[in-house]
């Protein structure tokens, strides 16, 4: 398996040459199909709304030009995407705030990968927090989400793997094995492992190790004491010490009922970490 069509979702309104580069880069390594779904917001026609023909006229008013500066949008990166030589297309859709997911789950569902890249270093934006819901938890495909800022010059030559042997790191393991058969050094992490068959097994992180070693991926196990360490912590600053440049790990919790829950480590890493991230649930 290989990663053949990947899945670029970008908020309309961000910086998109720059928000479009790790994308490119991307599909280049793969020899993939770049698809890039530009997502525009609609807001919601509040209850008070409805009847109030000034209020409504404000809101189509509104609403059309946001369409406009999205469809320019898409006639934009049509034309950057032209001049890379790739095997593209774009896709620009409006959605109701906060219903995002729905739309990038459909997408990404005929993916093999859908690519994210942060916006800026503060809290995550409405529509990076609703596409990682649909990417993650209503696809069955994974995700690679990136830090913003710098384009990364290589992703997948240093990978580590965040194990804790659940069924969501192994589909991510799985998912991950076109990037950890062409990696250079692969380092298996277990924070705090509980021994014996019910857990992580006598020899914590070896099952998996001999299961990847099939797949001719050397693995170095490592198990590490988080101490008074959030689990995200341990990761970030593990990841920092390899020098790696993707972490693996399995995604916790569901976003999917609005109010945003999702596993402590998972949201964690999302909001903080420096490194790359290829998540699967």
């Amino acid at each position: 398996m290989s990663f053949k069509t990947v899945l670029a979702v970008v908020d309309y309104r961000s910086d998109l040459p720059d928000s479009l580069q790790s994308s490119i880069r991307i599909a280049r390594w793969f020899d993939a199909h770049l698809a890039v779904l530009l997502v525009g917001e609609v807001e919601s026609l509040p209850f008070y709304g409805y009847g109030s023909v000034g209020y409504t006229e404000i809101w189509v008013k509104e609403s059309e030009e946001r369409a406009a500066a999205l469809k320019q949008a898409a006639v934009d990166v049509d034309a950057l995407l032209a001049r890379e030589g790739l095997s593209f297309e774009v896709r620009a859709h409006q959605t109701i705030v906060a219903r995002e997911d729905n739309l990038v789950a459909r997408h990404a569902i005929y993916a093999d990968l859908t690519i994210m890249q942060r916006t800026g270093e503060d809290g995550l934006s409405t529509v990076e927090r609703q596409a990682i819901d649909g990417a993650l938890f209503d696809s069955g495909r994974p995700l690679l989400f990136l830090p913003a800022g710098k384009v990364p010059e290589s992703i997948g030559k240093n990978v580590m793997i965040a194990w804790n042997s659940r069924s969501q790191a192994a589909e991510a393991v799985s998912d991950a094995l076109p990037l950890l058969k062409t990696a250079d050094k692969v380092t298996l992490i277990v924070v705090d492992p509980v021994t014996g068959p019910d857990d992580h097994g006598e020899v914590p992180g070896a099952d998996m190790a001999v299961v990847l070693a099939r797949h001719g991926v050397e693995v170095e196990v490592r198990s590490v004491a988080a101490g008074d360490r959030p689990v995200s912590q341990v990761l970030q600053e593990e990841a920092a010490a390899l020098g790696a440049d993707l972490v693996v790990m399995g995604a916790y919790g569901h976003m999917r009922i609005r109010e945003n829950i999702i596993g402590g480590t998972t949201r964690d890493m999302l909001e903080t970490a420096k490194t790359p991230l290829f998540l699967a649930h």
